[in-house]
């Protein structure tokens, strides 16, 4: 029961909407230069191309979703390098929730900084780096440090491109003066109804233009099955194991109950019990047997499925508790095998107590 509702609770389209929000494609620069290189010399996310998407027959809406430049900073003599955000009115509130340490920037030359290049890098709040894009080098303070696993905005399945560092729009500006549009990702609205179409139109734009890659939710779903049959497969065997050793177990005492009452139910059949009361007999005790199991089942995984699985849906969606889900399927696949398994060993029992007369079964148990 745990497992079925972690594995319902860590659902591969719902992780995939973490990263898609507001529609199922994202279009983003892909090119062999770096970022800023492709925007001086005029970003292909323009309004250009967002008419066009726009035109789309399925389309609603074009929104911006990251404005970013790939950066390289060096910090207690190390030079390191990644994907650096602009901080903007759309994504302060999630990044000032999502800080462990410090405040967000207060002025021009402050940055914050996830915690993973924090922690692998010995940077903390209050230290000067020197960032670098391009010809420009200007020394910034880190005044946060934020957990990445709350923000979300890499693309396809590895997610290369995911923002290291959050910083002020004055400081792209300073950087790169010569950069009017540092859009860098969009998220494509559109009617769920022309999917196909949407997605072979959009296609053919990211064919037709250079510099720019299409990114679909559907690719993310594919990938969180496949990471979900890794890491819940191993769990989901272990506890189908355990579902069968219990039922074997459950056979057994089954079994031995009723061969231990033979000599009892002979006696009662001997003094006018009749072989109707008798049916009636080993199919309540078998289905009580059921039902009691079940009853076990439930008083124990019920609650430590909720504890496990509001665990689980705060580390995968940054925070948030999921609706618990109760798992319907598996858990009445359980019931009806454990119902079925006691009808039929009654059943047998029944039959091989017709097949003896009262004299033999009371001589077989002497």
């Amino acid at each position: 029961m745990v497992v079925s509702s972690l594995v319902l609770v860590h659902s591969p389209e719902a992780i995939a909407r973490q990263r898609f929000p507001n529609g199922d494609y994202k279009i983003y620069l892909h090119s062999e230069l770096a970022e800023h290189e492709v925007m001086a010399v005029g970003n292909p996310l323009n309004e250009e191309l967002k008419q066009e998407i726009l035109a789309i027959d399925g389309v609603t809406d074009v929104i911006t979703k990251r404005q970013s430049l790939h950066i390289n900073y060096r910090a207690n003599g190390i030079e390191c390098a990644g994907m650096c955000d602009m901080l903007t009115d759309q994504n302060y509130k999630t990044l000032e929730a999502a800080l462990t340490e410090g405040t967000m920037p207060t002025d021009s030359h402050s940055i914050i900084i996830d915690q993973t290049t924090s922690n692998r890098e010995n940077i903390g709040v209050g230290e000067t780096v020197e960032v670098t894009s391009g010809k420009s080098t200007i020394p910034v303070t880190i005044s946060g440090i934020y957990y990445t696993g709350d923000i979300k905005n890499g693309h396809k399945t590895l997610t290369l491109d995911a923002a290291l560092e959050f910083a002020p729009e004055v400081l792209f500006h300073e950087l790169h003066p010569e950069i009017t549009l540092f859009d860098y990702s969009w998220n494509i609205v559109s009617n769920p109804r022309k999917a196909d179409h949407v997605r072979d139109e959009l296609k053919n734009i990211v064919a037709t233009h250079t510099d720019i890659a299409l990114d679909d939710i559907d690719t993310i779903i594919e990938f969180e099955k496949w990471q979900n049959s890794v890491v819940f497969g191993s769990m989901q065997v272990f506890s189908w194991l355990i579902f069968l050793f219990g039922v074997i177990n459950l056979i057994n005492t089954t079994l031995s109950n009723q061969m231990s009452r033979k000599q009892e139910n002979s006696v009662l059949r001997s003094i006018g019990l009749t072989q109707k009361q008798l049916c009636k007999m080993n199919i309540c005790e078998g289905l009580c047997y059921a039902f009691f199991a079940t009853l076990a089942m439930l008083i124990v995984g019920f609650p430590t499925s909720i504890f496990a699985c509001r665990k689980m849906s705060i580390g995968a969606f940054a925070g948030n508790v999921v609706p618990y889900k109760f798992p319907v399927l598996e858990m009445g696949l359980f019931i009806l095998v454990l119902f079925g398994m006691e009808l039929v060993l009654s059943v047998w029992t029944i039959r091989g107590q017709k097949k003896q007369s009262l004299i033999e079964q009371m001589r077989a148990t002497e």
